[in-house]
C-alpha cells in the first residue's frame, strides 16, 4: 500500500515521501480501511514542521482525518462492518495519505453511503472543534451572538452553520473584501473587516447588542477587539494560534471574562468512545441533508502530492484541498 510518510521534520516540500509499504497483517480488533478521500489541514504542516503538540517517531505515517470503506476485519471485529463507510477518528494512531489504512475499530465510525465522501472526509476536525466549542463554553440560545476571526476559512464556515442551526447570531472577522462577500454567501450575519476601525466596525455591526462567545484563530488584536464586546461573564475560546494569543485589554479582568485554550485531541483522548461516535455520525447526518458543508477548492491524486500540498500552502486559497486515494 501507498502512503505519504514524514521522513524528518522541517519544511514539507523536502520531508515527506510517497512510500510503498507491505500490507499489514491486521490484528484481531483492526480493520482495513480503503481509503477515498483525506483533506490537508494547517495542523499537518505544524506536526511535519515539529512545532504541534503531537511529535511522533519517524518516519511517521501523515494524515490525521479522511474516509473510505471496510474491506478486511479482524477476527474480533463486528462483521457487519465489512464494506461499510467510515470516518476515521483523528487522534493520530493511523495515518490517512494512503490509499489503505489499517486502523484499530474503536477509531472507526460508519457513516451513511449515499453523501459526498469529501464532505465526509472533512467532518473529523473542523466541524468537531466547531460543535464542541459552540457548546461547551457558554450555554448559547436563539439569538444569542458570537464573535468570530478567520471567518472565511473551512472553520468559520462550520461555525456559521452550526450557529445557524441553533437560531445563534454570528459576527465574523475578515481580512479582505472578497472574503467578506464569501462570509455572507456562507450565511454569516454581519461582517467587518479586520483593520484600523475594527473596533467601531464592531459597535456598528454589533448595534448595541453584546456577544457571549468569541473564537478565535488568529491571536493578536482582532480576537482583543471582539473581546472588547463581550458580555460580562463571556469567553474566549482559542483554537489555533497564527498570530499567538488575543491580545487583551482592561476590560478582561473588569467584566470577568474567561479565555479557554481548545485542543481536539485532548478531547478524543478523554471523551468516552459511546460519545465520540455519537457527535461524528450526528455530524455525518448533518452533512447527509445539506445543513453542514465546507467548499472544495480542488482534489488531488495521491501520486500529485506535491502539488496539493503546495496548494493547501497558499493563503489565497478559495476552499479547502484534499486527496482522492482511489478506493477499490
Amino acid at each position: 500500500m501507498r502512503q505519504l510518510q514524514l521522513m524528518a521534520f522541517g519544511e514539507p516540500s523536502d520531508v515527506i515521501q510517497l512510500n510503498t509499504l507491505p500490507e499489514p497483517a491486521l490484528g484481531p480488533e483492526e480493520v482495513l480501511v480503503s481509503m477515498e478521500a483525506a483533506p490537508l489541514n494547517p495542523s499537518d504542516f505544524l506536526l511535519v514542521r515539529g512545532v504541534y503538540a503531537v511529535r511522533p517517531p519517524l518516519p511517521f505515517s501523515l494524515g490525521a482525518e479522511g474516509v473510505g470503506r471496510v474491506k478486511a476485519l479482524g477476527s474480533k471485529v463486528d462483521t457487519a462492518l465489512r464494506g461499510k463507510r467510515v470516518v476515521i477518528v483523528p487522534n493520530y494512531e493511523q495515518g490517512t495519505w494512503s490509499d489503505k489504512v489499517v486502523v484499530p475499530a474503536r477509531n472507526i465510525v460508519p457513516v451513511a453511503d449515499d453523501t459526498d465522501p469529501a464532505q465526509l472526509a472533512m467532518i473529523g476536525i473542523n466541524p468537531a472543534t466547531a460543535y464542541l466549542l459552540l457548546h461547551r463554553y457558554v450555554s448559547l440560545m436563539p439569538g444569542d451572538w458570537i464573535g468570530q476571526t478567520a471567518a472565511n476559512s473551512a472553520m468559520g464556515q462550520y461555525i456559521i452553520a452550526l450557529a445557524r442551526l441553533a437560531g445563534v447570531k454570528t459576527l465574523n472577522v475578515v481580512r479582505r473584501p472578497e472574503a467578506a462577500e464569501q462570509v455572507r454567501q456562507f450565511g454569516g450575519d454581519r461582517v467587518v473587516l479586520q483593520g484600523d476601525n475594527l473596533r467601531h466596525d464592531i459597535d456598528e455591526a454589533l448595534g448595541g447588542k453584546k456577544l457571549s462567545l468569541v473564537l478565535d484563530f488568529l491571536g493578536g488584536s482582532p480576537a482583543g477587539d471582539l473581546a472588547r464586546s463581550l458580555k460580562p461573564g463571556g469567553s474566549i475560546a482559542v483554537y489555533a494560534f497564527q498570530h499567538g494569543w488575543p491580545e487583551l485589554s482592561p476590560e478582561f479582568l473588569f467584566n470577568n471574562l474567561n479565555l479557554h485554550g481548545f485542543w481536539l485531541g485532548n478531547w478524543l483522548r478523554n471523551a468516552p468512545r459511546i460519545e465520540i461516535q455519537e457527535l461524528y455520525q450526528k455530524l455525518a447526518d448533518l452533512v447527509a441533508d445539506g445543513s453542514l458543508s465546507a467548499v472544495v477548492e480542488n482534489v488531488y491524486p495521491l501520486d500529485q502530492f506535491k502539488e496539493a500540498i503546495d496548494r493547501s500552502l497558499k493563503s489565497n486559497r478559495n476552499g479547502k484541498v484534499l486527496l482522492k486515494l482511489g478506493a477499490d
